[in-house]
């Protein structure tokens, strides 16, 4: 593709994505709005260099779930029980020490934001508007019995909040003194490796920038969630980027590299598997037909051989008796001559 083509399928991809709410998944700016303890928890998986999307694949979570937790966006996730366990395992994966602490921070940091938005619920007032006057207070009285009758059942305490993640401490508690879990090995499936220092400029298949920096010899950076992405360059041949177990060198060697396009990997990879298992099947059935054809001519011949007064078996010869006669027939190995019938 020439950088004239790759401009243009960048600029059709910006077009058609400017109007939608995206967060970028890799890279060093894949999650901006990161907070408290939930950056911690960014700040260690950049360190190991997985991506949103490794994270929530391991957790079998979605990757908006992975984004809301180290942002601390409480209204994305579920209850407080539920949110304080995909933290826990979020720090187990990542191989934090401190997880009781992180666990302790987030939950510091939720229940504020839960009184808050109980106590909203609580005085939020009423849309209904009644078409008369009487039937609003008759209403009002009638709410006003039953709930006198069962508070004087049943005392309610007043402005005091349940704890609302019971069954993550005995959840967390339980697995305290259970085995250690072992830390997932995420590996990446597409990668971009610098071959030398160089100056690398990589944009996803939108045409989203994901991240505009040095990588160093030898040094490696996730490309999945990606797509079709795009890598730019001042040098070729210094960039190799592989996946699905091909590798292909950035660029041409000694030239600028603009908007360079990966390769389809993974349709690279399904051709080739299907040309070798079609090449392994020929070889076999051509070993196949040439042991048959050796077995064929290995196997001896069988001949037979009539004599005109018998029939010689090897070195035995069998001599037909005389019609005229009824003697029996003898039968003789060589040396042996051939005796002739029986004389009364």
């Amino acid at each position: 593709m020439s950088p004239a083509e790759a401009a243009r399928t960048l600029d059709a991809a910006k077009a058609l994505h400017s109007g939608r709410a995206h967060l970028r998944l890799v890279g060093s700016i894949d999650n901006p709005d990161a907070d408290g303890p939930g950056a911690r928890l960014q700040a260690a998986r950049r360190d190991q260099e997985l991506s949103i999307h490794q994270v929530a694949a391991a957790l079998r979570l979605k990757a908006e779930q992975v984004a809301a937790i180290e942002s601390m966006q409480f209204q994305k996730l579920p209850g407080l029980g539920y949110a304080l366990g995909y933290v826990r395992a979020y720090g187990e994966l990542l191989g934090l020490v401190d997880c009781d602490g992180l666990v302790s921070e987030f939950r510091d940091a939720w229940e504020p934001v839960q009184r808050r938005r109980e106590s909203e619920i609580a005085t939020k007032p009423s849309k209904f508007v009644a078409p008369a006057g009487a039937v609003v207070a008759l209403a009002l009285l009638a709410w006003l019995i039953v709930w006198a009758s069962l508070h004087a059942v049943k005392p309610q305490p007043v402005d005091v909040v349940a704890p609302p993640d019971e069954k993550i401490k005995a959840w967390a508690e339980a697995q305290q003194n259970g085995p250690v879990q072992a830390t997932a090995d995420v590996q990446p499936l597409s990668t971009l490796k610098a071959l030398q220092d160089v100056r690398v400029t990589l944009r996803g298949e939108d045409g989203a920038l994901v991240t505009d920096r040095i990588l160093r010899k030898d040094e490696s950076i996730s490309t999945d969630g990606l797509g079709r992405w795009f890598v730019s360059s001042p040098f070729g041949g210094v960039l190799e980027a592989s996946g699905y177990g091909q590798t292909a060198l950035v660029g041409e060697a000694g030239k600028k590299v603009v908007n360079w396009r990966v390769p389809d990997f993974e349709a690279i990879a399904i051709a080739k598997s299907k040309a070798e298992a079609e090449a392994a099947a020929a070889l076999a059935a051509a070993e196949a037909a040439k042991l048959a054809a050796q077995q064929a001519k290995d196997q001896p011949a069988v001949t037979q051989t009539k004599a005109p007064n018998g029939v010689n078996l090897g070195n035995t010869t069998i001599t037909p008796a005389d019609p005229a006669n009824t003697g029996p027939v003898t039968a003789t190995s060589a040396p042996a001559k051939v005796v002739g019938p029986v004389t009364q």
